[in-house]
């Protein structure tokens, strides 16, 4: 199995909507219902960093996509990039390519001189274990949602 690794692209945004509901069957407490919404929060990550989403292939096939964002404002940390999503297709869970992904997220904002990267997590949403093995801890929440972090 190899997977490419690529920046997403405006017309990538079909694929984004058949991955994104993919990863959150089950979930519905943390994702975006209709395909209108799912289609404007993928303008508004493209728009909020362009280098920063990157998708994952098999095969010419989109299987999953992060999006980075470098110029995240905050008043916690002084440079404090976000990963705002990290979604991998339900079948191909398990097989690495949320691991490809999110290191390449975290080389990207490293690269553009993050010493901080957030995240936020459903509070039932399972990939909390997973980020916890990738060094990133939790430090807070609101409501529904954990706020985990990772210093470079």
């Amino acid at each position: 199995m190899e997977i490419r690794l690529r920046r997403a692209r405006k017309e990538d945004i079909d694929d984004f909507v058949k991955v994104y509901r993919s990863a959150y069957k089950g979930m519905k407490k943390y994702w975006y219902r209709r395909d209108k919404i799912i289609r404007w929060y993928f303008r508004w990550l493209l728009k909020r960093d362009p280098e920063g989403v990157f998708v994952a292939e098999l095969g010419g096939k989109i299987i999953g996509f992060i999006a980075c964002d470098s110029k995240w404002e905050n008043l916690f940390e002084e440079k404090l990039g976000e990963i705002h999503e990290l979604v991998v297709m339900n079948e191909y869970k398990g097989k690495g390519i949320g691991s490809l992904l999110l290191k390449r997220g975290e080389e990207y904002l490293k690269a553009k001189g993050c010493s901080v990267i957030e995240l936020w997590v459903g509070k039932k949403n399972p990939a909390r274990k997973f980020y916890e093995k990738f060094g990133y801890e939790e430090e807070g929440e609101n409501e529904d949602w954990i706020r985990m972090v990772k210093r470079c």
